[in-house]
């Protein structure tokens, strides 16, 4: 067998091996494998999602139908006033066009934005926190298709300020394509803002994570107001939320989002463990049987 000498260049099998070692260090990552599952996951939920739209493609009267069934019910509740702020609303131009761009730009990024930071920053509060996520969209998808509900905006005596007044979201191809118009109830905009404030106001230590809570109010606001949703969509997307929390049961844990990797160090992790009289005493033994024997091998290893 051949001896390497020093200065002798490592085969290129042994760079080919580190290289492997490397990638599949990294498919084992939760950068690898685990990343690919949660795009993977994400196209899932967008698939079903387009596939409410197709199913919903035929469901205008039934939509609009049940439109007038949830109105009377606003009635008779006393809450069917949205028509009315949207009109003391369309008196301040510069009110209507920011919850129009709130409403527009802020709702998505901002959810795949907090779950991107948790995934990178926070995994341990990305779990629990995906897992409801996917619970309240799944559950929200399956009431759109067996409630499909006509928005107010497409009601008579209501406005619909994102047409009117921009941005035009629904004349893009992409949207047009993917959104399913009939999708009022429950209200996703609303669901995804509080899930956003709860996982920030639970898992974070920072001092300012309760001005979080000011996102699903704003959202609120701006879906009634440019009348994309009624009242009831607002409370059963509130109801179905409480409902998931309480079915999933998120760990409970302290996290620090601003540290990477796991939020929380586990006792044996983060403490070592108290060193006993009788412990200190074995090891120094072990230590002077260790001196001890190294002498002996040298003189083994040096006898030819």
């Amino acid at each position: 067998m051949r001896r390497l000498t020093p200065g002798t260049p490592l085969p290129a099998a042994s760079e080919q091996e580190s290289g492997e070692h490397l990638l599949q260090r990294w498919w084992r990552d939760r950068f690898g494998y685990q990343m690919v599952l949660e795009i993977a996951l994400v196209l899932v939920l967008l698939t079903m999602y387009r596939y409410t739209r197709f199913l919903a493609r035929e469901q205008a009267g039934v939509a609009f139908a049940n439109a007038g069934h949830v109105l009377r019910l606003e009635h008779q509740l006393g809450i069917a006033n949205e028509q009315s702020l949207q009109q003391a609303a369309l008196h301040h131009l510069w009110l209507i066009q920011g919850l129009n761009r709130y409403y527009v730009s802020v709702h998505f990024p901002a959810t795949v934005g907090f779950l991107v930071y948790l995934y990178v920053r926070a995994p341990d509060a990305y779990r629990p926190l995906r897992r409801l996520f996917v619970a309240v969209t799944g559950a929200a998808l399956a009431i759109h298709v067996l409630f499909p509900l006509a928005p107010p905006r497409m009601m008579p005596g209501y406005v619909d300020t994102v047409a009117r007044y921009g941005p035009r979201i629904y004349e893009r191809s992409v949207v047009s394509e993917t959104a399913n118009q009939f999708a009022a109830m429950p209200s996703l905009h609303f669901g995804w803002a509080v899930l956003v404030a709860y996982g920030f106001v639970r898992y974070s230590r920072s001092r300012g994570r309760y001005a979080m809570i000011a996102h699903p109010i704003l959202i609120l606001v701006a879906v009634v107001v440019t009348a994309n949703h009624y009242w009831l969509d607002v409370i059963v997307a509130g109801l179905l939320v409480v409902g998931v929390v309480a079915l999933v049961r998120p760990p409970t844990f302290d996290p620090e989002l601003a540290q990477p990797g796991p939020l929380q160090a586990t006792p044996s992790s983060s403490t070592a463990t108290p060193a006993t009289p009788a412990t200190a005493t074995a090891t120094a033994t072990a230590r002077q049987a260790a001196c001890a024997e190294a002498p002996r091998q040298g003189e083994r290893a040096s006898v030819p």
